[in-house]
């Protein structure tokens, strides 16, 4: 891939305009040439560039996908874009992206933010599904994916694969945190999940689970989600709302 052809990608991934891109280190219609492959860029401007944006080097040379992008970047402004209810971010990144099952994703995506999931064509739906009973093959993007895609799966189906997510962090010490990360979140879509069906058995063994995980900022908000629905289950009203 050109340079200029990628300076677009990870500019338009990144939300940014033509001159925030460049404010600064060179002119927006020089940079706008360079997009265009119309002219060079020295390497420092470059760099200047790329740091000035908080966009690694490293991967905008390597690991990237068909959008341009490294992997996991894409997918932490997926999950943001999703989160923040951000339709705009969410079909920019569509755009940019080649891979069929991306997309397909992202357009579950904006189903649900709209309402439309119901809707949704079932061979889409059987198509994003992950075969997630084989434990081994679990990878980061797989749980990423999954995590994505939970609402998709019939709820009875769901707890066999939770029980072996869970069963597969506590018997792992050597876990990455990545993976620890994605398999925490998956646990509090699924308490939610749980709650809306009722089932009161698996809303208390999600809530023991999270409670054991050792606590550290970047889960801190799992443990207090598990205290609210502990509070929700024990009636506790003023409690879950002082939460």
């Amino acid at each position: 891939m050109k340079i200029g052809d990628r300076l677009h990608q990870v500019r338009n991934l990144h939300g940014l305009t033509q001159e925030q891109m460049a404010a600064g280190i060179i002119s927006k219609s020089q940079y706008w040439r360079i997009e265009k492959e119309s002219n060079a860029i020295r390497a420092s401007s470059l760099i200047k560039i790329l740091n000035q944006n908080k966009i690694s080097v490293l991967t905008f040379f390597k690991d990237a996908d068909d959008s341009g992008i490294n992997r996991r970047e894409l997918q932490y402004q997926i999950t943001n874009a999703f989160f923040a209810r951000d339709y705009k971010k969410l079909e920019e990144i569509k755009k940019q992206s080649t891979n069929s099952q991306m997309k397909r994703l992202l357009n579950w995506l904006l189903a649900e933010l709209r309402g439309e999931s119901q809707t949704f064509f079932d061979e889409e739906k059987r198509k994003l599904r992950y075969n997630v009973w084989q434990v081994e093959r679990w990878n980061d993007d797989i749980l990423w994916f999954f995590f994505h895609t939970l609402y998709l799966y019939k709820y009875s189906n769901l707890e066999g694969i939770i029980n072996a997510l869970i069963s597969k962090f506590t018997k792992n010490k050597k876990i990455e945190a990545r993976q620890q990360q994605l398999i925490i979140s998956i646990a509090v879509r699924y308490l939610n999940i749980c709650y809306e069906q009722n089932n009161e058995y698996e809303v208390k063994k999600v809530v023991c689970f999270l409670h054991k995980v050792p606590k550290n900022a970047e889960i801190g908000l799992a443990k207090l989600i598990a205290d609210y629905y502990e509070a929700l289950l024990n009636k506790k009203s003023f409690e879950a709302e002082e939460i």
